[in-house]
């Protein structure tokens, strides 16, 4: 048995957890490992993944209802600063917000162009860093969740914009429909982001 061939076949089965065994096998085996060294990296894989309590759509729901009221505080702000009322209506096709029509005139309330280009870039920003120094958002946090590595570990800075960036399409159509199906359906309840950042998200007494 090739020790180091060992260590190598064990982080490997571990980020590619969502596979059948099989496969994995076959393709380990084509690969030019043994079959003693892939049924060896399997057991140690095996013990140490089960020590990982994954969590599903709804404590996650519930950690995005406090992220999301922080998202509302942080809204108010940017309409204080950057007066968020324009009359005319918003001319640009950024925005957040919705645009009244009283007495023929136009009123567009919210952010327009360049303040909600920036509003996006910091909640963007938020879900990045958090999770990336601290393991997870204010919302994962209270909630006692982490975000790491399907192996375990803790997420580096490429890990985090791939799960965040991502959110895009989780969120379609709305609200995480995308997201929530997906996680459903992974034994490691893993959304769109997650499978291909190749995180997870624990119990944060389940995680070094």
């Amino acid at each position: 048995m090739n020790q180091e061939n060992v260590n190598k076949l064990v982080d490997w089965i571990k980020a590619n957890r969502n596979y059948p065994i099989e496969q994995l096998r076959q393709s380990a085996l084509q690969g030019g490992s043994s079959e003693e060294d892939f049924n060896a990296a399997l057991r140690i894989a095996n013990t140490s993944m089960a020590t990982l309590e994954y969590k599903g759509v709804g404590i996650r729901f519930f950690a995005l209802i406090i992220d999301t009221i922080i998202f509302c505080i942080l809204f108010c702000l940017f309409m204080k600063v950057f007066s968020g009322t324009y009359i005319g209506g918003c001319n640009s096709s950024f925005h957040i917000g919705s645009t009244v029509t009283i007495n023929r005139k136009e009123t567009f309330y919210g952010l327009c162009g360049f303040p909600a280009q920036l509003y996006f870039l910091v909640i963007l920003a938020y879900y990045v860093l958090l999770e990336w120094k601290l393991g997870g958002t204010l919302g994962k946090l209270t909630v006692g969740m982490r975000v790491a590595k399907s192996t375990g570990e803790p997420l580096d800075l490429k890990a985090s914009l791939i799960r965040n960036i991502m959110r895009i399409v989780d969120f379609l159509p709305l609200f995480y429909l995308v997201g929530a199906i997906s996680v459903w359906n992974s034994k490691t309840k893993q959304r769109v982001g997650d499978r291909l950042a190749k995180t997870v998200v624990v119990s944060k007494n389940s995680i070094k």
